[in-house]
This record gives structure tokens, C-alpha cells and sequence, in this order.
């Protein structure tokens, strides 16, 4: 996979829901979405090919991991002719008890 910060010019939104993560992404013609998501900077891994947007992610995923995600638009033939920037969920705030 070639860099996620290379050729980005499409936007990626992240969303937290209660069924998981959202993304959603624009679609681009003649291309197809593949998702890939990494955490605490280990290797980007293929979590959806030809994804359609909104993607929803509900994989479980540790209360103190924040994971990233990009989306790779690849033409037919498998190579790819953009990416998004890299979305990265929010830090999780602990909670306060009275």
C-alpha cells in the first residue's frame, strides 16, 4: 500500500456511534473503496474492499486505543489513484463520578 498521505484529495469523515465507528467517504468513479485501519501505529490493515459509504466499523476495539483509518481508491486493475487524509477517533476522556 502506498503511503494513506500520498495523492489525498478525497474526505474522510469519522463519526463515534453507538453500533461503532462511521465513516463516510466520498465515492469515486470508476474506482473502488478500500477501508484500512490501523492502531497504535502498527501496520495499516484491509478492513473492507469495495466499501460503500457510510461504512460501519463494529469491530470491538479497546477503551484506550485510538484507531486510524483511510480510504484507498483503486481502479480495476488493483492500484490505486487516491486516498483520503488520515481520520483518527478521539481520545477517550475518562469518566468523572461525583
Amino acid at each position: 500500500m502506498l503511503t494513506p498521505t500520498q495523492n489525498s484529495t478525497a474526505v474522510l469523515q469519522l463519526h463515534l456511534v453507538p453500533a461503532g465507528r462511521r465513516l463516510d467517504f466520498e465515492v469515486v468513479p470508476g474506482c473502488f473503496a478500500y477501508v484500512y485501519r490501523r492502531q497504535h501505529q502498527q501496520a495499516w490493515q484491509c478492513v473492507a474492499r469495495n466499501a460503500c459509504s457510510p461504512y460501519f466499523d463494529h469491530t470491538p476495539i479497546a477503551r484506550d486505543s485510538q484507531p486510524e483509518y483511510v480510504v484507498c481508491y483503486c481502479d480495476a486493475a488493483g492500484n490505486i489513484k487516491a486516498a483520503t487524509s488520515i481520520a483518527a477517533t478521539p481520545a477517550a476522556t475518562p469518566q468523572h463520578t461525583a
